[in-house]
């Protein structure tokens, strides 16, 4: 039976519309970060996302023992439900989504007293059809009180920027300003080549107490070669820690502008890989991704918008364990880059 042709075009152009809106979503270019408001026995306030660029987030925690990692990837394509009751959401690896939307703040209840519980913000962007996400963020630890424990305070400083700037000499400074400090001894700046290994470079005294806003500026001497990750540790007077967002800077164009390839993190540790192109403004490039047999897995091209052109890797979802090769071709010679997908 032939349809006529006028409703053959609608449902034309329906399909069209279809694979056009899953086509534009796009995996946020930025995580989000973790951070605790107060804490009892079996409650935890905390909040997320403010540095983020997703259209929204997936917050998962998972009980932990004495504070360490534990893998809480969210998966493309996958949509979670939440609930703030701890292990009524979706299951998560090895924990359970309490939150899902486009707000910063959420109350976790159902806790157990005097345990550590590991917790992450995975940003997202959607066309309600599709879903892609950035796991790339900062996740914490942190431990109820016993039963019988007093109730934690807000955290002695309220952090309320984390920034950076980069010169024409790639070398970058950093600013950040407190709105109150309480017992504060001094900031330590961390800086990462992997957004995973960081080492401290240098370091500022704090207030001790302050109730009124001060801002906060630290010059870093090396100048920027890569992509490089810096972090905030703000340290009190009793040795207690706390870190900030994680901040991404990149060299200036005018030092940078030779052709290159960077993927990190690398190995994936479970994270969204994410491709830093420089020095391709415009070009198509054709990438093509092989496992250790030379067999095709991906091909894509894309068409970097700037000379800094940041973009996720979009492996395939069932993609296994193991090392791949990821060759880059556009003008001049190929560029190749070696990647391990893990867990």
């Amino acid at each position: 039976m032939r349809l006529p042709l006028s409703l053959s075009l609608l449902l034309l152009a329906g399909l069209l519309s279809n694979f056009t809106a899953l086509a534009q979503v796009v995996a946020p270019s930025q995580g989000g970060e973790v951070g605790l408001v107060l804490v009892t026995s079996s409650t935890l306030e905390i909040t997320f996302g403010t540095t983020g660029n997703g259209q929204g987030r997936v917050i998962a925690i998972a009980a932990t023992k004495d504070g360490m990692p534990v893998k809480l990837a969210a998966t493309n394509g996958t949509f979670y439900s939440a609930a703030t009751a701890y292990g009524q959401g979706s299951a998560l690896s090895q924990g359970y989504v309490v939150y899902v939307g486009t707000g910063h703040s959420a109350t976790i209840t159902g806790l157990k007293p005097s345990t550590s519980y590991y917790i992450t913000d995975t940003e997202y962007n959607t066309d309600n059809t599709d879903i892609l996400y950035n796991t790339y963020g900062v996740s914490m630890s942190v431990s109820t009180r016993p039963a019988t424990a007093p109730i934690i305070a807000p955290l002695p400083v309220e952090l309320t920027t984390f920034t950076g700037a980069v010169d024409i000499r790639n070398l970058a400074t950093l600013n950040w300003t407190t709105a109150t400090e309480q017992n504060t001894a001094y900031f330590a700046l961390e800086r990462s080549a992997d957004g995973t290994a960081f080492a401290e470079v240098g370091r500022i005294a704090a207030a001790s107490t302050s109730n009124k806003p001060l801002n906060y500026q630290w010059p870093d001497k090396q100048p920027l070669q890569a992509v490089t990750y810096y972090r905030l540790r703000q340290v009190d007077q009793d040795g207690t820690a706390h870190y900030s967002q994680v901040l991404t800077l990149l060299p200036t164009a005018a030092t940078s502008s030779a052709k290159s390839v960077d993927v990190y993190p690398n190995p994936s540790a479970g994270q969204t890989i994410q491709l830093l192109v420089q020095g391709y403004t415009g070009e198509p490039l054709h990438l093509h991704l092989a496992d250790a047999l030379g067999r095709t897995v991906m091909t894509q091209t894309i068409i970097p918008a700037d000379a800094h052109y940041l973009t996720a890797l979009s492996l395939p979802q069932d993609i296994a364990s193991g090392t791949y090769i990821l060759t880059l071709a556009g003008s001049g010679s190929p560029i190749q880059k070696r990647i391990v997908v893990s867990d």
